[in-house]
């Protein structure tokens, strides 16, 4: 049963050469500037993190209505009519474990289940995010009355660096989701496509 209830979180198991960076590298990287950035800004001026108006508010207020949208997006690619969807990925193609009978095995993914594991993770994500802004705003005044003031900026620090990393990670799969329902989906598998990565991930 729990291996079902974190299902949606398998499109990070999905195995590929370079979905890393969409997945890590690049959130990663944001996530290091935003913590940064902040507690610089702190620095000069007064911040707000966990109160009314501070940042984790404001992204509560900007995540609240994705679950929908991203719900609706798996419903139409879980329902869309073309056929080439329904075909396995250029190779090298990613891939994935799923059970069978009991046993693991290792399949070649098609767009369609691609994008139906990246919206479902989408959606999870995007609720774990507004738990996670529902809990700071909560807990964050009791939290740091019970810890000596040494400890109290390194904990917000590793909070704002986790919460950015999945935020960023959330925005960036979104953008490449976009990406593939407003444009990839459209254009055929040529032969220069498939001799590149199937993900189609932008090349440095």
């Amino acid at each position: 049963m729990i291996r079902n209830l974190l299902r949606p979180l398998a499109y990070l198991a999905i195995g590929h050469r370079q979905k890393w960076r969409v997945d890590w590298l690049y959130p990663a990287v944001l996530a290091v500037a935003t913590t940064v950035l902040l507690f610089l800004l702190k620095l000069i001026g007064n911040v707000q993190f966990y109160g009314e108006g501070g940042m984790v508010a404001r992204v509560l207020s900007f995540v609240q209505g994705l679950p929908g949208f991203y719900i609706a997006a798996l419903a139409a690619i879980a329902t869309f009519n073309r056929p080439d969807i329904d075909k396995t990925m250029p190779a090298p193609a990613p891939r994935i474990d799923i059970q069978v009978q009991g046993h693991n095995v290792e399949i070649e993914l098609t767009r369609r289940r691609f994008l139906c594991l990246m919206f479902a993770f989408l959606t999870a994500e995007s609720l774990i995010i507004i738990i996670l802004a529902i809990l700071a705003q909560s807990a964050a005044v009791p939290i740091k009355a019970l810890m000596h003031d040494s400890l109290r900026q390194y904990a917000s620090a590793l909070f704002i660096f986790i919460f950015s990393l999945i935020f960023w990670q959330m925005v960036v799969a979104t953008f490449w989701g976009l990406f593939y329902l407003g444009d990839r989906l459209h254009q055929p598998d040529s032969n220069a496509v498939q001799q590149s990565a199937s993900l189609d991930v932008p090349r440095d």
